[in-house]
């Protein structure tokens, strides 16, 4: 699969609006609304139980599995950030990247593995399996979404992008709408040599680029120093 076919996949797979394809893009808002609502109830729970107890806290997560958080703070303590995919670390680190460079965004939404075959997220358990992952934030008027993609063949092929060489690889940036009602997206994406990419997408519910830019709380300078940032590099485990 050629880096373009990658992008394009991922696109479909977060936008709203998929063409040709009804069943993908109910299947998309059902899954992300589930996984969303699934890490606010364990978040609650966290919370809740840590200002009651501070001792050692065992809640069962959605996939089945144990979410454990040792010495739950006590009241007016902030709650410890969830374990999204539990097994590995790649979402504490590539939350911890985007933290430093972005120290203004809040928690993240949800963090998941994910690839070219399935709406949305792949179950946690396989994220060994995954072709990329994506961290998603929701600002004051606007969402971030941060992919980090495997290598692939083939060059980058992106209509509408400018393109700049820079030390290590390619950055590409493209604003583009989709949906109904209409969002603007403002990619930067980073190539490497490789193949791998890692790609950072600002949405903005607006009705025109111009409208869209100026609801943005992210320049592309932002998001240019976060893709080439060499720890978000794509590993399956």
């Amino acid at each position: 699969m050629t880096s373009e076919q990658i992008l394009r996949d991922q696109l479909d797979r977060v936008t709203s609006d998929v063409p040709g394809a009804p069943d993908l893009e109910q299947a998309v808002r059902r899954g992300r609304r589930k996984r969303v609502q699934r890490r606010a109830r364990l978040g609650t729970a966290v919370a809740v139980v840590g200002i009651a107890t501070g001792g050692v806290l065992a809640a069962t997560g959605g996939d089945g599995g144990p979410t454990v958080a040792h010495d739950a703070p006590l009241a007016g303590a902030p709650a410890p950030a969830p374990d999204f995919v539990p097994g590995t670390d790649i979402d504490e680190r590539m939350t911890g990247v985007i933290a430093e460079h972005l120290p203004s965004l809040p928690p993240p939404d949800d963090v998941y593995p994910s690839d070219s075959h399935t709406a949305g997220p792949i179950a946690d358990p396989d994220f060994a399996q995954a072709e990329d992952w994506q961290a998603s934030y929701t600002l004051a008027g606007s969402k971030l979404l941060v992919i980090m993609a495997a290598p692939s063949e083939g060059g980058l092929q992106c209509d509408g992008c400018t393109e700049q060489k820079v030390q290590g690889g390619t950055v590409y940036r493209q604003a583009f709408s989709s949906g109904d009602p209409v969002e603007w997206y403002f990619g930067v994406y980073f190539v490497r040599p490789d193949g791998s990419a890692v790609n950072a997408f600002e949405s903005v519910p607006a009705q025109s680029e111009q409208a869209g830019t100026a609801g943005r709380q992210l320049s592309d300078a932002d998001l240019a120093d976060l893709v080439r940032d060499p720890r978000l590099h794509f590993t399956g485990s």
